[in-house]
């Protein structure tokens, strides 16, 4: 275990996707409380992710690095050596983000060993068993304190934000229904025009206009949901709006439906309700208990033995009823009282 009271500096590389930084944030607070109080804690995300991060008060900077390519380590690390760190919190699990570590110079290098990655480390930590899910919340904060209890991700909506938001959310949009449509992977993903329903239903039944929320990618996927909303909608897709403008919008929503993807993690750190919709993918991995969130699951009853990523037919996200989203969006935002 390491001695975090004795180090001076630290530079924590983040992981990459956006649901991943959000629920590495337990691990960066875990970190300040063990860490001297004058020590210096940097955080390095990948290009576009910093704004996730920014107004976290247990961070001091962050950077943003590129690893990828066959020179990416090398800038990315002299990046890192450029903050100082005593030590360097290696949080993704990659062959490529253990080589940034090394080539930063720092004396302690601190991550699991994994993927014949554990030479690069000066503190390679045995990774827990996979074979079965268990907690991301866990696995991260584990390199910290593999004993301590671990919280909720936590995110923060600063002025900066609010100011991105503010150009694409009309002023009149101050009570509304975030909804994600996309997914990294089609089986992923909810029907469109289920979306579309539930959108229908928020505005019928509680005056609520929706935000569809989609990356560069999704264009079309939200285009089709925004098209067949009989309520005002905004289509963050086609405003071309920016992370951190997303993260103001979700910390300003009644309530977010959403499939399992990186916005989920944001709106449980800003503590948004939620309700989650997975298929294909095994709610264990990202099991956060104790968040304001509803989890719909295909196959509810799914043999513990078993796991979702490997239950496709049984587990298709499609099995998901309207009439249950519905039903869930009232447990987690109770109509009879402010959300």
């Amino acid at each position: 275990m390491t001695d975090w009271s004795t180090i001076s500096s630290v530079c924590a590389i983040m992981p990459t996707w956006i649901g991943d930084i959000c629920m590495a944030t337990p691990a960066l607070r875990l970190l300040r409380e063990r860490l001297p109080e004058a020590a210096t804690l940097t955080a390095a995300t990948r290009p576009g992710m910093s704004p996730l991060l920014r107004g976290l008060p247990w961070i001091d900077d962050i950077i943003e690095i590129n690893p990828q390519g066959l020179l990416g380590p090398w800038r990315a690390g002299a990046a890192i050596a450029a903050t100082k760190p005593e030590a360097v919190l290696v949080l993704p699990g990659s062959w490529r983000s253990a080589l940034t570590s090394r080539l930063s110079g720092a004396s302690r290098r601190i991550g699991y060993a994994r993927d014949a990655r554990g030479w690069m480390l000066s503190d390679a930590t045995k990774p827990p068993d996979r074979s079965q899910p268990v907690s991301t919340v866990g696995w991260y904060a584990g390199l910290v304190d593999a004993d301590a209890a671990v919280g909720l991700p936590e995110l923060s909506a600063t002025e900066v934000d609010r100011a991105d938001a503010a150009e694409v959310l009309p002023p009149h949009f101050k009570h509304y229904a975030v909804l994600v449509p996309g997914a990294n992977r089609e089986d992923k993903r909810w029907p469109a025009d289920r979306f579309a329903a539930i959108a229908n239903v928020l505005h019928t039944a509680r005056g609520w206009p929706s935000v569809i929320s989609g990356g560069p990618s999704e264009q079309s996927l939200c285009a089709e949901v925004a098209s067949e909303c009989n309520g005002p909608v905004i289509d963050l897709a086609a405003a071309g709006s920016s992370l951190a403008a997303l993260k103001a919008i979700v910390d300003g929503a009644e309530l977010m439906v959403t499939n399992d993807t990186g916005p989920r993690h944001i709106a449980i750190g800003l503590g948004t309700p939620v309700v989650s919709l997975f298929g294909p993918t095994d709610h264990r991995w990202t099991l956060m208990s104790e968040a304001n969130e509803c989890r719909l699951l295909a196959e509810p009853f799914l043999p513990e033995d078993l796991v979702a990523d490997r239950c496709g037919n049984a587990c298709a996200i499609d099995r998901i009823a309207i009439e249950d989203v519905v039903q869930a969006t009232w447990l987690v935002c109770p109509p009879t009282t402010a959300c």
